[in-house]
């Protein structure tokens, strides 16, 4: 443990910088997230955007702002703060070490604007497919609505890039064959983190300013999100399992 906080400290530093920074910046300030964002949420779905500072990105055709509350800060956080303290004690040399945070900056940085586009997409788009179905659910809030899908979205691929940054770590900074690593047990880290991040360091806020309105709502919303994912990712993978195992036997 020690010998790894060389690289855990400014990892941390550069988490709590970023969030004292993001709470004050408009689009402007965020243009490094917002634009390329922006740029993939038009090629995804076809709708153009105009830079409308300090509020965001707009499209007057669908009334949606991509605003700095949709940049995909805090997933980059956790993208970022989960590489870091998963897998640099798996690696030996120091410069190594250094070399991994560098990389899992850059590499929760891309992960968070495809998946961030992704998520903004399907936010435009699914609204509006429920809603001329009638499949829209009795009471559910706008609100309510875009916490779900974020939730679906960024947990679900949560999963997918902690498998993909395990592989990147083995067969890069570690050199060990790509088939040793193995998300099977390691299922737990993802939900740690992402629980940690969406819920816990906010309820820790909550309990200091003595506020806690509308987070017992979010929070059963995100929960209940989560529970559902992870079990259909268990699923999923007793599937993987099973076909892979009848591979082998035949």
């Amino acid at each position: 443990m020690r010998k790894n906080l060389a690289v855990y400290i400014p990892a941390v530093l550069a988490v709590l910088a970023v969030k004292v920074y993001y709470r004050t910046a408009d689009s402007d300030m965020l243009s490094w997230i917002l634009a390329p964002t922006t740029w993939w949420v038009e090629g995804l779905s076809g709708i153009s955007f105009e830079n409308a500072a300090p509020v965001g990105y707009v499209s007057h055709e669908y009334r949606f702002i991509i605003a700095p509350s949709c940049s995909g800060v805090r997933f980059l956080l956790i993208v970022f703060i989960m590489m870091v303290f998963s897998f640099t004690q798996r690696i030996d040399t120091m410069r190594t070490k250094i070399f991994w945070l560098g990389f899992s900056a850059v590499f929760a940085y891309l992960a968070t604007i495809f998946v961030n586009g992704i998520r903004i997409t399907v936010s435009i788009y699914l609204p509006l497919v429920l809603a001329d179905s009638g499949c829209l659910p009795r009471g559910m809030t706008a609100s309510q609505l875009h916490t779900m899908i974020g939730t679906t979205v960024y947990f679900s691929m949560l999963f997918v890039i902690y498998d993909l940054a395990g592989r990147f770590c083995q067969r890069f900074f570690i050199q060990m064959e790509v088939t040793q690593w193995n998300m099977s047990g390691h299922f737990w880290t993802p939900v740690l983190w992402y629980a940690v991040m969406v819920l816990g360091i906010p309820a820790a806020g909550r309990l200091y300013r003595n506020d806690w309105t509308g987070f017992l709502q979010y929070t059963v919303i995100v929960a209940g999100v989560c529970i559902s994912v992870a079990l259909a990712v268990c699923l999923l993978r007793k599937i993987f399992s099973s076909g892979r195992m009848s591979k082998r036997v035949s």
